[in-house]
């Protein structure tokens, strides 16, 4: 695991052209505004209202800390290699609190240490997901502990959603975003 490498593909999966998203996405579709990851979902046609859906869920759950859903997409990205969600998301961990060392420890090769205890637990969690399919007694026994049985069962699908997400990142390809168009957001949605 380590800072995602970019995409070295040549084929990609083409945008939704402005006018098809905009037919999805309703009159509030902004191309100057939208990150390609919203347009990307948007080209999925029916599969969008439950796609975006998730996205609503996860960064509108008061349950669940902007640092600790960052913490989950970025070491994410670095144990499924994902470019683009490491590259819009690092600035959005930002924008949440984090700071550069916090943010450049979820790309350490191994168990993430050396940054707040529960970030390290999430990490943990987020690893074993996404490398073993499941989580170990004792990680799965310290969320319980820590978030309690509603918020894990939050932090869990959390992280299998950023699973699903990352392999449908990697393959489409979805275009890099610019920072400019990030700006202060912690969320893809606007």
């Amino acid at each position: 695991m380590s800072q995602p490498t970019p995409y070295a593909a040549k084929v990609t999966v083409p945008l939704p052209s402005d006018e098809d998203a905009r037919k999805v996405i309703g009159n509030s579709y902004d191309p100057e505004q939208e990150l390609n990851v919203i347009k990307m979902m948007s080209g999925t046609e029916e599969f969008y209202p439950a796609l975006i859906g998730m996205v609503k869920a996860i960064f509108g759950t008061p349950d669940i800390d902007s640092k600790h859903r960052e913490i989950i997409i970025l070491r994410a990205a670095s144990v499924l290699n994902v470019p683009y969600e490491w590259q819009a998301n690092y600035q959005m961990a930002g924008n949440a609190g984090l700071t550069v060392a916090e943010r450049d420890a979820l790309a350490s090769d191994g168990p993430v240490k050396g940054i707040d205890s529960e970030y390290v637990l999430i990490a943990a969690a987020t690893d074993e997901m996404l490398t073993g399919g499941t989580l170990k007694d004792q990680t799965l026994q310290q969320l319980l502990d820590t978030f309690g049985v509603v918020v894990t069962r939050k932090y869990i699908a959390s992280i299998a959603w950023f699973s699903l997400l990352g392999l449908f990142l990697n393959g489409t390809r979805v275009p890099m975003e610019t920072t400019d168009k990030i700006g202060g957001r912690t969320s893809p949605l606007r």
